[in-house]
């Protein structure tokens, strides 16, 4: 059964822009270390593989229905490369989940479409 679902679409280049500018301190923002281990180091790839997670996040987020609020912060879903492509709730994210009747379950989709990135999350029960 599904519990929530979630859907984010973001542009591939914007995610590049704000990279050029933040650098390790976006990735740091919103990943763990060892999250941001799996990162491409070059610049284009780097930025498609943040876009992607950034996407996985946000529809997540959006999945167990708070955003970044109540307690759930960008650290708090881990998006983990495929194939297949997964999503993690910890902490407060899990716990919000558990509150909706999930263990954390999640079916996930993410992909890139020229410049745009798409992500699907659906929380299951």
């Amino acid at each position: 059964m599904i519990v929530g679902v979630g859907l984010d679409l973001l542009e591939l280049d914007r995610v590049a822009r704000s990279l050029a500018r933040w650098g390790d301190r976006l990735v740091a923002k919103i990943m763990d270390e060892a999250e941001a281990r799996w990162l491409p180091a070059a610049a284009l790839p780097r930025a498609r593989a943040v876009a992607l997670a950034i996407a996985g996040k946000e529809a997540a987020s959006k999945a167990i229905g708070t955003g970044w609020s109540r307690g759930v912060f960008w650290r708090d879903v881990v998006v983990e490369p495929g194939p297949p492509t997964s999503v993690t709730l910890l902490r407060g994210a899990a716990a919000v989940a558990r509150s909706l009747g999930s263990d954390g379950a999640t079916r996930t989709h993410l992909e890139v479409r020229g410049n745009l990135v798409l992500g699907e999350v659906r929380l299951l029960a």
